[in-house]
């Protein structure tokens, strides 16, 4: 990792998520979390403080540990365990299958390359019972929007390391073998359009059988 991103946009990444607006949005995913969590993304920590009383632990999933110290001290105000892990969320994850209450990801599907691949793996990962708490922007409804996320997404993924602003993130979870039960669909107040339109909601593990057969293979 270079200079960049491994120490500038980090830092301008929580300057721009942990204002009380973003806050209000990740509590509110996550104010259903429970038992053991996977959180995709763990970047800074910043989602520690928003997990309810349910969670009995949280396991972090990162491709490269930033702001250790901050993140450190984050750990460190919350009272369940926090483990933490490197590692590509596209990649086979080291956990067992039906491991997870719950999979959390806020702000982090947008910027996984091979998604698809992420998703299949944290639904094999995920209980029967449990559930996938996503917060994302992504594509909007409007056409003429979609075309201006569509012509600056390239550069929207160069500066802001891989973040992607046109991707449907209700089809791309629904296409990995999930069955969204719950999907807001808004903008974030104070964001354009092109950045802000976003999808919060909860996902299942679809039945096999819905899907025409096992779960969908990874890419």
């Amino acid at each position: 990792m270079g200079i960049y991103s491994q120490h500038i946009f980090p830092r301008l990444m929580e300057s721009g998520l942990k204002g009380a607006v973003h806050r209000r949005y990740r509590r509110r995913t996550l104010e259903r979390a429970n038992g053991e969590v996977l959180e995709i993304g763990f970047g800074t920590g910043l989602n520690l403080e928003c997990y309810p009383e349910s969670v009995r632990r949280v396991t972090g999933l990162d491709p490269a540990a930033v702001l250790e110290r901050r993140v450190r001290a984050r750990i460190a105000e919350v009272p369940f365990p926090v483990e933490r892990i490197t590692g590509d969320a596209a990649e086979r994850l080291p956990f067992p299958d039906e491991h997870f209450d719950t999979v959390a990801s806020t702000w982090t599907l947008c910027s996984i390359e091979r998604l698809r691949s992420a998703l299949v793996e944290m639904r094999r990962v995920l209980k029967p019972s449990g559930e996938l708490l996503f917060l994302e922007h992504g594509r909007n409804e409007g056409r003429w929007v979609a075309r201006l996320q569509d012509a600056v997404n390239p550069i929207q993924n160069r500066v802001a390391c891989g973040c992607n602003v046109n991707r449907r993130i209700d089809d791309e979870i629904e296409g990995a073998g999930f069955r969204i039960s719950e999907l807001d669909r808004f903008i974030m107040p104070g964001v354009p359009r092109a950045l802000g339109s976003v999808y919060l909601g909860a996902a299942r593990r679809a039945d096999s059988r819905a899907l025409g057969g096992p779960p969908p293979v990874r890419d």
